[in-house]
């Protein structure tokens, strides 16, 4: 798991007397890296989940320290050190209302604590849990990408009790092409937020980023814990950029180490299927048969079929400029009302008979026989895969 401020706290409270004076609520946030700063302008450098370390040198009286925590806060900072015994006497009541009240952690830190100590100490600690956390996500990645490579990466899994038994969830974010949302700058903020959501829930997650995909594999199957990280997720992408499109498509049924590399390309064809419904979060149960089509290992049997059933009426709409592709398609999809077909193609009932005439005709097939409906159901959604895969 990646350093919090509760792990910090727990070395820094027996090794160097550091107490917590408010904010308790806020021990959960990640922490990325020890800082120490002294002046007030220069807060604005800092990029967010810092642990600040301040002796008040620069700041000392109580209207500059509580402003001096205000800007740090705003800054996204984990918390707040103040090294109390020589320019700052005691941390002033009102910074610590105000870390109370916007659940940021204040600690004290004894004068005699030599910074240079305290600031190695804890920085070695945050680089071990990166890079524990590193090695999981590597591992999952394998997991996904590499499955074959079980040697490398299920050793590093059981050491996070991450077992071949162990109930996963998978998530897939998506965001579709556009030139309105910077996209890697939006995925890494979103990323650092789904992060500190897994980490308030004490939940063992890797979160990583491959092509247009946020992928999210959490080690919880619970359906209430999965939607309250969802419902968090969502609230993220709304905060993270107004008006930017994503996409949700949470794994069900069995999600284990096994079958992740299924999941992750079943959650991608969902993204995608989201994005062409204007549908923000879907499950996997929703795609129904092309569950089935994208286990299919040579999807090119799939591009044949299609081909061989839709082929040759595409050919003749081209030449011709003909609609049989749409004609059929609707009447399919409105069990053979002509007179819903004609309101949605805008044409005349008997126009509409005379076209699904031709198409008997041509493809040598009857419209009546339920056999020939689902070959030609069947087509299209596959035509409708292959479109969302490209």
């Amino acid at each position: 798991m990646a350093a919090t401020l509760e792990k910090i706290y727990e070395v820094a409270l027996h090794h160097y007397h550091m107490k917590l004076v408010a904010g308790r609520e806020g021990l959960s946030n990640l922490v990325d890296w020890v800082h120490v700063v002294e002046e007030m302008d220069y807060v604005h450098f800092l990029k967010g989940r810092e642990l600040i370390v301040t002796t008040g040198i620069k700041e000392p009286d109580d209207a500059q320290l509580l402003e001096f925590t205000r800007r740090v806060y705003a800054t996204g900072a984990s918390g707040l050190v103040f090294n109390v015994g020589r320019y700052i006497r005691s941390v002033p009541k009102e910074v610590q209302e105000f870390g109370e009240n916007n659940d940021f952690p204040v600690f004290v830190l004894p004068w005699e604590v030599h910074l240079v100590d305290f600031n190695r100490e804890l920085c070695n600690l945050i680089y071990r849990s990166e890079q524990e956390q590193d090695d999981l996500e590597s591992a999952i990645r394998k997991a996904v990408f590499s499955p074959e490579k079980k040697e490398e990466y299920l050793p590093v899994l059981a050491r996070e009790g991450i077992h071949g038994d162990t109930g996963l969830t998978m998530v897939q974010c998506y965001v579709p092409a556009s030139g309105k949302t910077d996209i890697t700058s939006f995925y890494y903020r979103f990323l650092r937020q789904c992060q500190q959501i897994f980490t308030k829930r004490n939940l063992t997650h890797v979160v990583f980023h491959h092509d247009r995909y946020l992928t999210l594999v959490m080690a919880e199957y619970r359906k209430e814990i999965v939607n309250q990280v969802l419902d968090a997720m969502k609230r993220c992408v709304h905060n993270s950029a107004e008006g930017t499109e994503m996409y949700l498509a949470v794994s069900e049924g069995e999600t284990l180490i096994g079958n992740l590399r299924e999941k992750y390309q079943t959650l991608s064809y969902l993204c995608r299927w989201a994005a062409d419904k204007k549908q923000t979060l879907c499950r996997e149960s929703e795609i129904g048969v092309a569950k089935l089509l994208l286990a299919v290992p040579d999807r090119r049997k799939l591009w044949e079929y299609e081909t061989q059933t839709l082929g040759e009426l595409e050919r003749i709409d081209q030449e011709t400029g003909s609609e049989y592709l749409k004609i059929l398609k609707i009447y399919l999809e409105e069990n053979g009302n002509i007179q819903e077909v004609a309101a949605k193609c805008f044409l005349h009932r008997n126009t509409v008979a005379y076209h699904l005439k031709k198409i008997s005709e041509i493809t040598g097939k009857n419209l009546g026989e339920t056999r020939n409906r689902t070959q030609w159901e069947l087509a299209y959604l596959i035509r409708n895969l292959r479109k969302l895969l490209e």
